[in-house]
């Protein structure tokens, strides 16, 4: 397989940091039947990591615009670490909504990023018999409706223990601590979506042997791990009866937390994270190189379904717009 690597020197598309791109190459030329090519018309898939960005229906213009994006559109495989991905390019995502997820165009990925050094450092440690059914803590604003909702229910049964924080990527050490010791505390760890419905916290649940509870009904799992017998998905309209969901299956807490942490151990530890990026990748382009030409790639991008998908079109963009301003409003 040819591949070539698209950096900000190629386009203006590309992630001004390369050190991601950069991991991910040296994997995939590690895999025998993988080699570097510079023409882009000889290459068998062009990979760009996209830089993390919110990006409207005007960003397809950009795509097609582009000298190499534009005339290969087909070949073009993202990394792309947005939390409100759009799905336009093929490619692994870390945030791709369900609703928006093509498995014949897209891969979930987990993420790269280890932001708490206290999880690495307890993970695989013998964790304490839980005395909660489960815990949280965290930032209700980047998902209002379903994280006040969760320590709305929380709040209303002993069982539960939830914490929230103005804190966002900036958690000094007390507090990273603090969030381990709560995770750790109860019979499972609850994941609800935040800005995108994939959370750090699922993996970070998984490394320190916690069975996430997965309260997201747009998130999509990663291949590879067996979902149902490590985790409890619990859909969002259905938060009221979260305490009964858990406790029908809060007897095998500690067989699934076991199941979470040897899945985590063979897929998500960090050392494993870029080799799955490129098994993802790899598993894309051999499965989709020869799908479709470049118009198909295009008119895929400004289809109707995309623009609905996306909330793109003109009466979704004008609702959206008249949410924000009221939202603005009633603070």
């Amino acid at each position: 397989m040819k591949l070539r690597f698209l950096t900000p020197a190629d386009t203006p598309l590309a992630s001004a940091d390369t050190q991601l791109l950069e991991a991910l190459r040296a994997e995939l030329l590690k895999r025998p039947d993988v080699v570097e090519v510079r023409d882009v018309e000889e290459a068998d898939a062009l990979i760009l990591h996209e830089p993390w960005a919110f990006r409207e229906w005007r960003y397809i213009d950009k795509l097609v615009a582009d000298p190499i994006v534009g005339r290969f559109p087909q070949k073009v495989y993202t990394l792309n670490e947005d939390d409100a991905a759009a799905g336009l390019l093929r490619g692994i995502y870390t945030c791709l909504q369900r609703s928006r997820f093509d498995p014949k165009l897209h891969a979930a990925i987990p993420f790269v990023a280890q932001p708490n050094e206290e999880v690495a450092a307890q993970a695989g440690t013998p964790r304490p018999p839980a005395t909660l059914l489960a815990t949280w803590r965290g930032n209700p604003k980047s998902n209002r409706k379903l994280r006040q909702g969760l320590l709305d229910v929380c709040a209303r049964s002993p069982v539960f223990k939830a914490e929230s924080t103005e804190s966002w990527l900036n958690h000094g050490a007390d507090e990273k601590r603090r969030y381990v010791e709560l995770l750790r505390s109860g019979k499972f760890s609850l994941c609800p979506g935040g800005w995108a419905p994939a959370s750090m916290r699922v993996f970070e649940s998984m490394a320190l042997g916690v069975a996430p509870a997965i309260l997201a009904d747009e998130f999509v799992e990663p291949a590879g791990p067996d979902w149902h017998t490590l985790s409890v998905k619990v859909r969002e309209a259905e938060l009221s009866s979260l305490q009964q969901t858990l406790e029908a299956r809060a007897a095998d807490y500690m067989a699934m937390g076991e199941a979470a942490h040897q899945a985590w151990q063979a897929y998500f530890r960090p050392d494993r994270i870029i080799p799955y990026y490129a098994d993802a990748l790899l598993g894309l382009i051999r499965n989709t190189r020869t799908d479709g030409s470049a118009a198909a790639e295009v008119a895929r991008w400004r289809s109707p379904q995309m623009a609905r998908l996306n909330g793109w079109t003109l009466p979704q963009r004008i609702a959206n717009k008249v949410t924000r301003v009221l939202e603005k409003i009633g603070r």
